[in-house]
């Protein structure tokens, strides 16, 4: 055994031999092969960097004072030259930069003064400050003294995220006049300003009473009434990222008291817009579950109502907003009657089916289902497709949503399709 396996050692080395080129004198075969060459970023990848201060300009990377070929005033945006990409990333890192300026490309010292990554936009500005708020000397340099909550004129900003690091909010900085301390810098988080907001797709829902604010997290109201569970038209949304949790979502709404500021319930996540207002009673004849928000998943344990009426204050595609016990909840009817469907007649036509007896036209786009609802296939590998023809279906139903199904006959039996 011994023998064997030191001839079976010496085969292997001679194999690995051979495949590395491993002997006296040589080396692998990558030993020699040239570094590959560093992709560059392109002029547009890269960001300004405003200099607060005076900075020497030099003629090279050591920055030494023989190299100093001239210098910027104070307040001047510059673009970064071109590096290698995948230094981006630790570009805010960097102490001596290349730029572009007037003399071409030249080098600064970061260490020689204030500055701040991004281009200075020069632009008044009134900012109504709603809190107590941080003067600074410099971007990043906090002072001893701050601003009682007040109306300011800015006149110059620069945003105050760096580029190419994850930033989860839309701050800057903001160059006042202030008439005991001269020209100083805010970087206000609380300021009405900010909530300008953006525009929304459309209707919100009101699930729950919901306290009004005069501002984003601010304290509420306790002296205005609270908005009770409705379909509501914002006039503006506000959101704030955070890096490790939700993002908070704000609402904008005409009150009779003026304009206020609704939080959003967590559960609706980035937001549902686009709601219709609606005052209607709807009937369902199916036990069906409700569910705090639309597009919920149905899950095999959700507890299911017995049949009833419901008021609907609100629809959005297949979804239903109804009142129960005060608080807007969501039912999909389209769903839940569609699942219910079992093929015999005498039960189905309770549920809306009615027999049918003209032609449609079926394609290859026409997708099947077993039961009347987009995706209910019990078996994804019986998914058909189907040549133009004509054919005749059996029964025909319209679901809540206002969909037309059709039944047909297939080679391996009865199938829905939706309205060609």
């Amino acid at each position: 055994m011994k023998n064997k396996w030191h001839t079976q050692g010496a085969a292997a080395l001679l194999t690995l031999a051979v495949l590395f080129g491993a002997g006296a004198g040589s080396s692998p075969a990558w030993a020699d092969s040239p570094p590959s060459e560093a992709v560059m970023a392109t002029p547009e990848q890269m960001p300004y960097v405003t200099l607060v201060d005076s900075f020497t300009l030099y003629s090279g990377p050591e920055t030494r004072p023989d190299q100093a070929v001239g210098a910027l005033s104070p307040l001047q945006s510059v673009k970064l030259a071109p590096i290698e990409r995948d230094k981006l990333l630790s570009l805010s890192a960097m102490v001596k930069v290349e730029v572009d300026t007037w003399l071409g490309p030249v080098w600064v010292n970061l260490k020689e003064g204030a500055y701040q990554f991004n281009k200075l936009e020069a632009k008044e500005e009134t900012l109504n400050l709603l809190q107590e708020t941080v003067l600074f000397d410099a971007p990043g340099k906090p002072s001893p003294y701050s601003l009682a909550p007040q109306q300011v004129q800015a006149v110059a900003s620069i945003i105050a995220c760096e580029p190419y690091t994850p930033c989860y909010n839309s701050d800057s900085y903001y160059l006042i006049h202030t008439s005991w301390l001269g020209d100083m810098w805010i970087k206000p988080f609380h300021y009405a300003e900010k909530y300008r907001g953006v525009e929304t797709l459309g209707a919100i829902p009101v699930s729950r009473e919901t306290p009004v604010y005069l501002y984003p997290y601010e304290q509420p109201l306790e002296n205005e009434p609270k908005i009770q569970p409705q379909v509501v038209m914002p006039l503006a949304k506000y959101m704030q990222y955070a890096r490790m949790a939700p993002a908070a979502v704000w609402y904008k709404i005409d009150t009779p008291l003026g304009e206020r500021w609704i939080a959003q319930d967590s559960r609706y996540g980035l937001g549902v817009e686009g709601v219709e207002k609606v005052s209607e009673t709807l009937h369902i004849p199916v036990p069906f579950r409700l569910q705090d928000t639309p597009y919920s998943a149905f899950r095999p344990d959700d507890q299911k109502e017995p049949p009833q009426e419901l008021q609907a204050i609100g629809k959005h595609r297949d979804w239903v907003m109804v009142l129960v016990n005060g608080e807007g909840r969501w039912v999909n009817p389209s769903a839940e009657i569609a699942y219910s469907i079992t093929g015999d007649m005498d039960h189905d036509r309770e549920l809306g089916v009615k027999e049918y007896t003209q032609p449609i036209e079926i394609s290859e786009s026409t997708i099947t289902t077993d039961y009347p609802y987009p995706g209910a296939v019990k078996n994804p590998q019986e998914i058909l497709v189907f040549t133009r023809q004509q054919v005749t279906p059996e029964r025909v139903w319209d679901s809540p949503g206002g969909t037309r199904w059709y039944y047909i006959s297939t080679w391996i039996g009865h199938k829905w399709v939706m309205n060609p």
